[in-house]
């Protein structure tokens, strides 16, 4: 199967960063996504939807983006991984998918995973990367991974990670409560995915073309995000029981 095709004849390039627009998702759908999100999160701050983060809860966002880096960088090069099967789904990635989700389950308002990741890319860039292919690598960061999660945290809140579902009823909107076993399984499953949609989805079908000059085929972008879709829910359903435990472990609640 054929892979990418690297460095496309014609294209231009301005300080590391590649113009083309030879990309699997088009660049119409990429900014219309972009858009519905910033169009949601709008809605939800003018709801008063979006809480603002405590000290408690930026205590959290730099613990947390400070682990994911020594997880990225230290921890998961350690992992043996299988060249046959992490160039198709990297499994490494279970690491991250569990810190993600204790940032949504620890403080549980929406832009807080954006928040850790925005923090995790300047860290990154300051300690391993460098600066080179910025903004598009925060952009993608954002895209793919933040915004999905804290959009679902609009739905989720503080009860991300736990059996409970909240919703607004009667005319003042009161919050009713009630138990759906299994539920904290769903939200394990959803970080999963994102987390592992993000490299075949968002980085090969789009952002790639951008910041490596590299334009991956369609059929290698499909077939990869298929397999990132199992590999999703399985380390979604892995992660699941830590990310309960720590945060009963710090919270005292489920």
């Amino acid at each position: 199967m054929e892979i990418f095709i690297r460095d496309l004849p014609g294209e231009l390039m301005w300080n590391g960063v590649h113009f083309d627009t030879n990309t699997v998702v088009p660049a119409w759908a990429m900014i219309l996504y972009a858009l519905l999100a910033l169009v949601l999160f709008a809605y939800g701050w003018r709801k008063h939807l979006l809480s603002k983060l405590s000290t408690v809860d930026f205590v959290y966002v730099g613990l947390l983006s400070s682990l994911l880096v020594i997880w990225n960088f230290f921890l998961a090069p350690l992992i043996p991984s299988v060249t046959a099967l992490t160039s198709w789904f990297y499994y490494p990635d279970i690491g991250e998918v569990v810190i993600l989700l204790l940032v949504a389950a620890l403080i549980g308002k929406p832009g807080s995973v954006t928040v850790t990741v925005v923090v995790y890319d300047l860290l990154s860039d300051m300690f391993h990367y460098g600066f080179g292919g910025e903004p598009f690598w925060l952009i993608q960061e954002i895209l793919a991974k933040a915004v999905l999660l804290d959009l679902y945290l609009l739905l989720r809140g503080r009860f991300f990670a736990t059996n409970v579902l909240g919703t607004k009823a009667g005319s003042k909107g009161e919050l009713r409560l009630r138990t759906v076993p299994g539920l904290f399984l769903v939200d394990s499953v959803i970080g999963g995915l994102v987390v592992a949609l993000d490299y075949p989805v968002f980085y090969r079908g789009f952002f790639a073309t951008f910041v490596e000059g590299i334009s991956y085929t369609s059929n290698y972008v499909l077939v990869t995000s298929l397999v990132s879709i199992a590999g999703g829910v399985i380390m979604g359903l892995l992660a699941a029981p830590l990310v309960v435990y720590v945060r009963k472990a710090l919270t005292g609640t489920f």
